[in-house]
């Protein structure tokens, strides 16, 4: 058993402490411009990554503390100040001294209960560098982690008279980024839906605001992610471009309806600023830094606990097809579900999801029963059936943003879904965020602590969470793997909504460096029949039916969902690839990417090998060595577009052939624009 983390604590920051120094500086609230000012200070505190590839270094310049961070003798992030304020209070970036500084070293290996790979390794050498500001005698610590592929840093306010509680009114800390590399990012905003937009291309000097994750490439080839991990009790960062210095960004946090940023009480430690670093995009999507800021599981009993795909009534209402709201062309009739079921069994899927099962789901969507079926809906049959079939129930809550009335019956619900046997629930929070009878940021920090009540009453309740419109992740799943997977991107709905204008298929090439930095996302790819159009919408999913099934290997959530119907997987040839398709890898490896223009990617569960690799509006041949292939021979299932296969024109046919091959084969992957290849690697048993 792990005892359950405190946001009030910082992790071992006493642990082998060793005492390095002190130093102090003259009193001022401004940070060096350069490297030159950094070195005329008196003293400083580097901390190197394990193989001493990166280093951090702290110091104290005119009274603030400021931070430099150095990969391969190049400076990529330049001096850059860090500090609170705190209302009624001196700010705390100016007037500090540096009191101690305490080191470790961090070496472990865990296993996760799901994630795309078998084990993990953290480490890490830290330093916590104590300061006090003189003036007020206020204490405050920055706790320093370097790895091999990146850095993170936050802010601890050691229990102290005078401070039990405190208000922020604004975190000042920056990030000194060069200001010629290129960047993919969103714009930052408040909206319910901030996280669900285009990814845009800049260089970073033209970016004004940006949520996080924040990814950029220098002019070199160095690759940088910004973002933040262990998001507790505060809220969500992003970040504002500083108009003095190109490429300079500053933390804004979401503000609470009054305009401050966070109610803090007693001790506290806040979120990891983090920074990943990588010499290629593959470095970034294989970088466990963001999981291993958080701390261990903090369940003790995670039997329950399943990854696996999930089919469900959802697609079929984006479109149109069927309703959420009762009536004659409701979707989540009982003789439906069932019929999702079957799906299931013959998919290998876990769990089965019906939108629109329950009372007052669709319209108005308000005063929401989440116990009580829609009359068509008979819930013990469809769970007695789902029983039958192996088939776990995933039960829809959409509050459509009324976060009262559903924290009000929030353990009531979850405790009977308990005794009726459903451990799935897909939570939503579309339109807006009424909490505490106030219309707010669904970012803020009150927001953030709904979301933590939720995973922390399902977890009471063994009950696995898949999140819409919620806070992004930041590798909270590793304390708490019920939290199994979260929206936040601009997913397939989007394909329904917008036609031409929906997700350019440039989008998916450029995900798993930014959105999927912070952990899992319910993306719900496998719409093979990618030109279904029931309603006469006009609308249609921007890839080809091909691409659709490369998205498994690139797109990593612990509950993926096959989100198309039973009648078009059954109808295409391509529903093959997706039976029995993993959740949950042993290893994963990105083998040959270029943001924004294509991603090749392999996971492996057991002994079979999942490739996919897409394109975006271009036509490409790639050549990929399988140098990740083990020994012997392997039968190649290749699922690819046909010869006549046309994103815009022509996107359902498919080829599909086998051969075999070995690890030292080097395959020729022609794909059409929008669209992609998916491979299924299996050894030949002599």
């Amino acid at each position: 058993m792990v005892s359950k983390p405190n946001r009030r604590t910082v992790l071992g920051a006493t642990a082998g402490a060793v005492l390095t120094g002190v130093f102090t500086a003259p009193a001022s609230a401004t940070a060096p411009a350069s490297a030159a000012a950094l070195a005329e200070t008196s003293g400083h505190v580097t901390v190197h990554s394990p193989n001493g590839r990166l280093r951090m270094t702290v110091l104290i310049v005119n009274g603030r503390l400021v931070y430099q961070v150095v990969c391969h003798g190049r400076v990529l992030v330049a001096p850059s100040g860090l500090g609170l304020d705190l209302a009624g209070l001196p700010s705390l970036t100016s007037g500090l001294a540096v009191k101690s500084v305490a080191r470790r070293t961090i070496d472990e290996s865990w296993r996760p209960l799901w994630g795309p790979d078998a084990r993990v390794r953290n480490h890490a050498r830290e330093a916590v560098v104590r300061t006090v500001h003189a003036a007020s005698g206020i204490r405050l610590d920055l706790v320093v982690r370097v790895f091999d592929d990146g850095v993170g840093f936050r802010y601890h306010l050691p229990a102290q008279a005078g401070l039990d509680t405190c208000t922020v009114t604004a975190e000042r800390t920056e990030f000194a980024l060069p200001p010629s590399a290129t960047s993919w990012s969103l714009a930052a905003g408040t909206d319910w839906n901030a996280d669900e937009r285009h990814y845009r291309r800049a260089q970073l000097s033209d970016v004004k605001t940006a949520q996080t994750p924040l990814t950029s490439v220098t002019p070199d080839g160095q690759y940088i992610v910004v973002h933040e991990a262990a998001l507790i009790d505060y809220p969500s960062m992003t970040l504002a471009a500083d108009s003095t210095r190109p490429g300079a960004f500053t933390s804004e946090l979401i503000s609470l309806p009054d305009g401050t940023k966070a109610r803090l009480a007693g001790e506290f430690s806040t979120p990891w600023r983090t920074l990943t670093i990588g010499d290629r995009p593959g470095d970034l999507a294989e970088s466990h830094l963001i999981e291993n800021l958080n701390e261990p599981c903090a369940l003790a009993d995670t039997s329950w606990i399943s990854p696996g795909t999930y089919v469900g009534v959802w697609w079929e209402l984006q479109r149109r097809h069927t309703t959420w709201t009762a009536g004659p062309r409701h979707g989540a009739t009982t003789e439906r579900v069932k019929q999702y079921i079957d799906l299931a069994r013959e998919a290998g899927a876990s769990h089965v999801l019906a939108e629109g099962w329950n009372t007052n789901a669709g319209g108005q969507w308000t005063d929401q029963d989440f116990l009580t079926p829609q009359p068509d809906f008979d819930l013990p049959e469809v769970l007695r059936y789902a029983r039958d079939n192996g088939i776990g129930f995933t039960a829809h809550n959409e509050t459509r943003g009324f976060v009262d009335h559903y924290d009000r019956h929030l353990d009531t619900i979850f405790a009977r879904y308990a005794e009726l046997g459903i451990h799935a629930v897909k939570t939503g929070y579309a339109t807006k965020f009424v909490l505490g009878g106030v219309n707010r940021s669904h970012f803020d920090q009150e927001a953030v602590r709904h979301y933590q009540r939720v995973i922390d009453t399902a977890a009471r309740h063994q009950i696995m969470i898949i999140a819409h419109e919620a806070i992004k992740p930041t590798g909270l799943a590793r304390t708490y793997p019920n939290m199994m997977t979260s929206e936040g991107v601009a997913g397939m709905e989007q394909q329904n909504h917008m036609g031409r204008l929906g997700n350019p298929p440039e989008q998916a090439t450029i995900l798993p460096f930014t959105r999927f930095m912070g952990g899992p996302a319910d993306y719900t790819p496998g719409v093979l029949n990618v030109t279904w159009d029931p309603a006469a919408l006009g609308t249609r999913v921007q890839t080809t039916s091909a691409a659709q099934l490369a998205l498994y290997s690139l797109f990593f959530s612990p509950l993926q969902m096959l989100a198309d119907t039973p009648e078009d997987y059954r109808s295409h040839p391509g529903f093959a690839y997706l039976k029995d398709m993993p959740a949950s890898w042993d290893e994963t490896r990105f083998l040959d990417c270029v943001i924004g223009d294509y991603t090749v990617a392999a996971r492996r569960k057991g002994d079979t090998w999942y490739l996919g690799a897409i394109t975006d509006e271009q036509d490409r041949t790639l050549r990929v060595p399988l140098r990740f292939l083990g020994p012997g021979r392997h039968r190649a299932e290749i699922y690819r577009d046909a010869a006549d296969t046309s994103w815009h024109d022509n996107p359902l046919p498919i080829d599909i052939r086998t051969t075999t091959v070995r690890s030292s084969a080097v395959l020729t992957l022609r794909l059409v624009a929008g669209g992609g290849t998916a491979i299924r690697f299996r050894p030949v048993r002599s």
